[in-house]
């Protein structure tokens, strides 16, 4: 578990690839010094960057060796991920963040060729495969009724992300309405010593509970792992 972080890939396949190495459009502004490099097979290599006294993993993935398109890097989510990440946009575009989050050990290489092959082929749904269509309605006031009505696939990736959660603290996945307009659903679990009483109440009906936004903390402030993406407005 100590070595075990949590990696969220990003699209990069305009980002030259010369020699088994990566050639950021902005590398000489955010000046990232690569520490370590190491080919774990002929579609993942893995780099050590640094900066200054800080150091961050990431995972160049080649999904398929024939589409130079399928080119992903799996970041690890560390307090030099943003900085990092910003070395890949161009010409105002950011590269995309991609909905492959997972957890890896940087110990064990060859597992981690696994998990990615396992993840990249989860990302996309064949013709006759059903989207993960969840809708998920809260409860308006104390004592009301909650309700999730979701397809089987989304049950299904709901108990695997219930399962990273589990051993890992939180999860993220990707589901979708009906009107196919996808969103993040985020999973906490939290310790036996959990401050409740902090966190504000879920109820929805504005008339029967208004939360004290100088006491109570919004759902997304529970989140330690995933704290970046809501500090810039995601």
């Amino acid at each position: 578990m100590s070595n075990t972080d949590l990696f969220t890939a990003i699209y990069i396949p305009k980002t030259p690839f010369v020699n088994g190495l990566l050639k950021p459009k902005r590398a000489k502004k955010f000046k990232f010094k690569i520490c370590k490099t190491e080919k774990i097979a002929e579609t993942l290599y893995h780099y050590l960057y640094k900066k200054e006294e800080m150091q961050i993993h990431c995972y160049y993935f080649i999904g398929d060796l024939d589409d130079r398109s399928e080119r992903y890097l799996f970041v690890e989510n560390n307090a030099l991920y943003d900085e990092f990440i910003s070395q890949f946009w161009g010409g105002g575009q950011r590269d995309s963040e991609w909905g492959m989050d997972t957890y890896l050990d940087v110990t064990k290489p060859k597992e981690i060729l696994h998990q990615l092959e396992k993840v990249y082929n989860n990302l996309f749904y064949e013709e006759d495969e059903s989207m993960p269509t969840c809708h998920i309605f809260g409860q308006q006031s104390w004592h009301g009724n909650a309700f999730l009505i979701a397809n089987r696939a989304a049950l299904t990736e709901l108990r695997d992300a219930i399962d990273t959660a589990l051993n890992y603290e939180e999860a993220r996945l990707t589901l979708f309405p009906s009107d196919d307009e996808g969103y993040d659903f985020f999973i906490k679990c939290t310790e036996e010593d959990f401050k409740w009483q902090m966190l504000e109440m879920p109820y929805h009906d504005r008339v029967c509970y208004q939360p004290d936004e100088t006491v109570n903390l919004p759902p997304y402030k529970a989140f330690k792992k995933y704290k970046r993406f809501f500090s810039r407005g995601m």
